[in-house]
């Protein structure tokens, strides 16, 4: 058995092979495909075979969203949530998410047909420092 080979894979660059290795083990494992011309895989190697991959992937993040609260029953949140949702959809984005720290952004998440996730979601800055660190 040989050693583990390491290798970076970009979407704009790599063959339509390559691409699609990676998309057979998302696939096979119920993740969502990536957008080729915003993505980079880091591969691990061994004989020819995928043994382990980390992305590194651009995804949308709505927010912040803010609405006068004068202005909050009037139709303003609908319709800013409805141009914003209607863009990323226009412009064909991957997907992209939401964190729902209002009581009101659950409903209109669930109103555009996003689904809740379960699993822990971590935040650092560009230095890597976390939100309590550079509190």
């Amino acid at each position: 058995m040989s050693s583990v080979t390491y290798r970076w894979l970009d979407g704009l660059t790599c063959t339509d092979a390559d691409w699609a290795s990676v998309d057979r083990i998302l696939e096979a494992r119920g993740w969502m495909a990536m957008h080729r011309d915003t993505s980079r895989v880091y591969l691990a190697e061994q004989d020819g075979e995928i043994v382990g991959l980390s992305c590194l992937q651009f995804m949308p993040f709505c927010g912040p969203f803010y609405v006068a609260p004068k202005l909050r029953a009037t139709g303003v949140t609908n319709r800013l949530a409805d141009d914003t949702i209607g863009w990323l959809v226009d412009t064909r984005a991957r997907g992209w998410f939401v964190v729902a720290d209002s009581p009101h952004v659950p409903k209109l998440c669930e109103r555009h047909g996003m689904r809740r996730i379960e699993s822990p979601v971590y935040i650092t800055d560009a230095q890597g420092q976390s939100k309590q660190e550079v509190a």
